[in-house]
Parts: structure tokens; sequence; C-alpha cells
């Protein structure tokens, strides 16, 4: 026989696992926003510093590589700020769903724990019920 508390047991675990499944994803939604920000960081550094440098005389074809280069990376620096704008979005999304997944595991295993409990006292109320009365006599 199947009781409420095994079942509830039961789901609790599957609802454990699954919590473990969006942990696994929010910390890997982590690390992909962390690095999409390190990546838009140190291109913006780049660009800052391609900026900053002051040349003396340069042929125009040097000065036109330059700044074709200037511009290839200005635009991967905004794709890159982009991609971790995306990526900051995935992660509250991650974090919610963490949030929810976490709230309902441990509904689950309260709801559990308080049927063992109530199981508990009725097989303990039904064992007295059982047991015959002492005579005194």
């Amino acid at each position: 026989m199947t009781t409420k508390s095994h079942l509830l047991s039961l789901m609790s675990r599957r609802e454990t696992v699954r919590l473990m499944q969006v942990q696994g994803a929010l910390r890997e939604a982590r690390d992909r926003h962390a690095e999409a920000e390190a990546i838009s960081e140190r291109l913006s550094q780049m660009l800052e510093s391609r900026r900053a440098t002051a040349q003396g005389p340069v042929a125009a074809a040097d000065l036109f590589r330059a700044h074709r280069l200037t511009l290839q990376i200005a635009e991967q620096a905004e794709r890159s700020a982009q991609r971790a704008a995306e990526l900051s979005a995935a992660l509250g999304v991650a974090q919610a769903e963490m949030a929810r997944q976490d709230h309902r595991t441990r509904l689950l295993q309260e709801s559990a724990a308080t049927a063992l409990a109530a199981e508990t006292e009725e097989r303990i109320a039904r064992a007295e019920a059982a047991r015959p009365a002492l005579r005194r006599g």
C-alpha cells in the first residue's frame, strides 16, 4: 500500500532533481554572462587604448587600415555589450525559475513531512485502540 507521505516524498525527490537541473542552468547562465561581460570590457579597453594612442605622421593606407580595425573593434564591442545584456535578461529568468523550483521543492518536502507525521500519529492511535484494556481487579 502506497501512502500519501510516500507519494509526496517521491514527488519531492523528483522536484529536488529538477531543482539541481535548474541550479546547473543558472550556473551556466552566470558563467556565460560573466564571460560576455569580460569580453565586452576587454574590447572597450582595446578601443579606448586605440583612440588614446597618439600617432605621428602615418601613410594614408596605414591610417585607413587602423581606422577599419578600430571600426571592427567598435562593432564587436557593441555586439558583445548586446550579448551581455541579453544574457543578463536570461540570467534573471533563470534566477526566477530557480526561486520557483526551490519553493515548489520545499513545499513538497514540508507536505511529505506533515503527511508522515499524521500517518505516524494515526498508526499509534490505531495500535493503542487495538490493545486490550488493562483489567484492574
